[in-house]
Order: C-alpha cells, then sequence, then structure tokens
C-alpha cells in the first residue's frame, strides 16, 4: 500500500469514528430517555434495616442502604445522598419508604433504573467526549508546527 494512502486513512480513521460514535450516541440518548421508566417497575413499602455512608476526600457520602421486603433483604439501589434523612427515620422509627421492584432488584425511584439502553448510552458518551478531545489534541498540535 502506498505510504500517502495510508496517511490519508490515519487522517480519515478519527474524525470518521468520532462521527460514527456521535450518531450510536445520538439514537441511544433516544432510545434510553423516550421509554416511560415510571411503568416498569412496581411500587412497593419497604422498611430500611441497614444505612452505610461511604465517602472518600472531597466527595458527598454514598448511602449503600438495605431495606427489608416480604422478610427478605435487598439491597436499595440509586439512593441519592439527599434522601439520608428519610432512609435514617426509616430505620429508627421502623416506618416505611416506597421503592420501585424491578426484576427482583429494589430502586429508590424508577428513574434510578439503569436498563442496557442507558448504559450504552453513557458509554458512546464518553468514548465520543474522548475522540472529541483527541482530535483537539491533534488540532493544536497541527496549529503549533
Amino acid at each position: 500500500m502506498d505510504p500517502n494512502k495510508k496517511e490519508r486513512h490515519k487522517k480519515i480513521l478519527l474524525p470518521a469514528a468520532f462521527v460514527l460514535l456521535l450518531i450510536i450516541t445520538i439514537i441511544f440518548h433516544q432510545r434510553a430517555y423516550s421509554r416511560d421508566k415510571e411503568t416498569l417497575g412496581t411500587v412497593v413499602s419497604v422498611q430500611v434495616t441497614d444505612i452505610k455512608v461511604s465517602s472518600s476526600g472531597l466527595t458527598p457520602g454514598k448511602l449503600q442502604v438495605t431495606a427489608s421486603y416480604q422478610g427478605e433483604s435487598y439491597k436499595l439501589h440509586g439512593v441519592p445522598s439527599s434522601a439520608h434523612f428519610a432512609m435514617e427515620n426509616s430505620r429508627k422509627y421502623h416506618s416505611t419508604v416506597s421503592a420501585v421492584l424491578y426484576d427482583g432488584k429494589l430502586y429508590h425511584s424508577p428513574t434510578s433504573i439503569l436498563l442496557l439502553d442507558d448504559k450504552i448510552y453513557y458509554a458512546a458518551l464518553a468514548a465520543t467526549f474522548f475522540l472529541f478531545c483527541l482530535m483537539s489534541v491533534k488540532l493544536m498540535e497541527k496549529l503549533r508546527s
């Protein structure tokens, strides 16, 4: 293969990958955010049995909440740190909080359910951003020389 042809292919490869990932990101954004997550699970009442706060450095504490539902212990997924007061009161006073039961797991709210489309969207978004940064660095190097 001609060296000039190889060089042209290398110049086209990065922008083409960026455009492809951008299209994938847009498609999965539409799929992830057009789905009505309110209808996915069943809203249930659970009682909080344990709360652990894990924090590191300057980041606020992430809540790891264990809840009891129908005699079984579940990890409550997607609990924001702002819900600490409500979770602590449920544990202390044996009151119930609402959660969503979906696919054998308990979630704090329907918006905290991460489906495969959501995960692919976030991965494609991160890869698109990485390629954008890489293209920007290459452009800056080209402008300096």
